[in-house]
């Protein structure tokens, strides 16, 4: 078997109301899927992360990446990671996120060649005989940041009303609103459901000390990504916030590969990993970052987003050992229809567990109307805003 193409399709998903994040505003979803074909017929689905440059990243696989993997076996997946790596290390991340919906892809066709899911293939699974079941934490474009803390608090509450028992609040608007979103959440959904608090890499050091310290008072589960990661220094700041409060860090979904994560994880910035397959190079990459976490006994809670992205995920999550799986991410929220309409079967969720795809592959398809519903729309995904910091004396 040769792969015969490799070709990237771009679809889009426009918002029915804004969703408010530290970065900026989102008005629609994005997501760049990469397809090969093979001579035997046999086509692999993947997804990478489009890092708000679709056009780029969908150039840099079908330009770099592609004429290294046409007229290879699609079978050899570790020996083709590691062509399509040592020959765009010098693009970085975009290269990492490039790789990642072929390498997905290739997983996909592996499983179908074996007539067996991808987390089998990987050593996953249970004896259920019906695929692993995954439990779930609020995330993806919910809990947005507002200032109307009450509707903040209903939202939070109708989820754990459904089953989910972790909840994430959007922070990076400033520290006083961020620690009254949790303390909303916090006295809406009970002492028993997990809060967390992601503020999407928006604070200095100083606005970060208070709000890990301030969250303390309400048990919060963890502080995601508090650091802008274009600081060099951030990976070791992080270890140092982690020992000033007793607040659980969690970083990784904006590291793109197990060197950077061993960095991570060795200067002691992490309670939790969120790698996303779509980000970090792919599955086979990040079954190598959770082999760093178990050794560092480092809990692996799953960032993704919902679409064909998700679906790689789930099978990730589900082949990783049990003692370092925490919850996958999840989007539950209404009016969503990259999550149900965009792959066929849609993925089933039931009281807070997320069933695993249990078909060949990924265990999914493309709806036949996909790329007609979902047509690719031009322009930001998230519109920015300025960095805004309110410089307090170091702590």
């Amino acid at each position: 078997m040769k792969i015969t193409s490799v070709d990237c399709l771009l679809i889009s998903e426009k918002l029915e109301d804004p969703w408010v994040m530290g970065l900026g505003t989102a008005y629609k979803r994005d997501e760049l899927i990469v397809r090969i074909r093979t001579d035997e017929g046999i086509e692999g689905l993947g997804s990478s992360y489009h890092a708000h440059t679709p056009h780029a990243v969908k150039s840099l696989i079908e330009s770099k990446l592609a004429p290294l993997v046409v007229g290879q076996s699609p079978l050899q997946i570790q020996s083709l990671w590691e062509k399509m790596f040592f020959g765009s290390i010098h693009l970085g991340s975009a290269a990492a996120q490039a790789i990642a919906g072929i390498d997905i892809a290739l997983w996909d066709i592996l499983g179908k060649v074996t007539g067996q899911p991808v987390y089998r293939l990987l050593g996953g699974g249970d004896d259920s005989g019906s695929g692993p079941r995954l439990a779930a934490y609020i995330g993806c474009q919910t809990m947005g940041i507002r200032d109307d803390l009450d509707s903040l608090a209903d939202e939070a509450r109708g989820y754990v009303e459904e089953g989910f028992t972790a909840v994430k609040v959007r922070g990076g608007a400033n520290v006083s609103l961020d620690l009254a979103a949790v303390a909303a959440v916090r006295e809406a959904v009970g002492p028993d459901v997990a809060v967390m608090i992601d503020a999407n890499a928006r604070y200095s050091w100083p606005e970060a000390v208070r709000l890990s310290k301030g969250l303390e008072e309400f048990d919060t589960f963890w502080l995601e990504d508090p650091f802008d990661f274009t600081v060099a220094v951030h990976k070791r700041e992080l270890g140092t916030l982690r020992n000033l409060s007793h607040t659980a860090i969690a970083s990784g979904g904006n590291v793109f590969t197990r060197f950077d994560m061993e960095d991570l994880v060795r200067l002691g910035g992490v309670d939790y990993l969120t790698p996303d397959v779509v980000k970090s190079a792919g599955i086979s990459e990040c079954i190598k970052i959770a082999s760093l976490a178990s050794a560092a006994n480092i809990i692996i809670a799953t960032h993704t987003y919902n679409g064909l992205g998700q679906v790689a995920n789930l099978h990730f999550a589900a082949a990783i050992p049990a003692h370092i799986r925490g919850h996958v991410e999840w989007d539950a929220g209404g009016n969503n229809a990259f999550r149900d309409h965009l792959v066929s079967p849609a993925v089933r969720v039931e009281d807070g567990f997320i069933h695993v795809p249990d078909a060949p592959g990924l265990g999914v398809t493309l709806s036949e109307d996909a790329m007609e519903r979902f047509a690719y729309e031009e322009g930001p995904e998230i519109l920015g805003v300025p960095r805004r910091r309110a410089w307090a004396p170091r702590s």
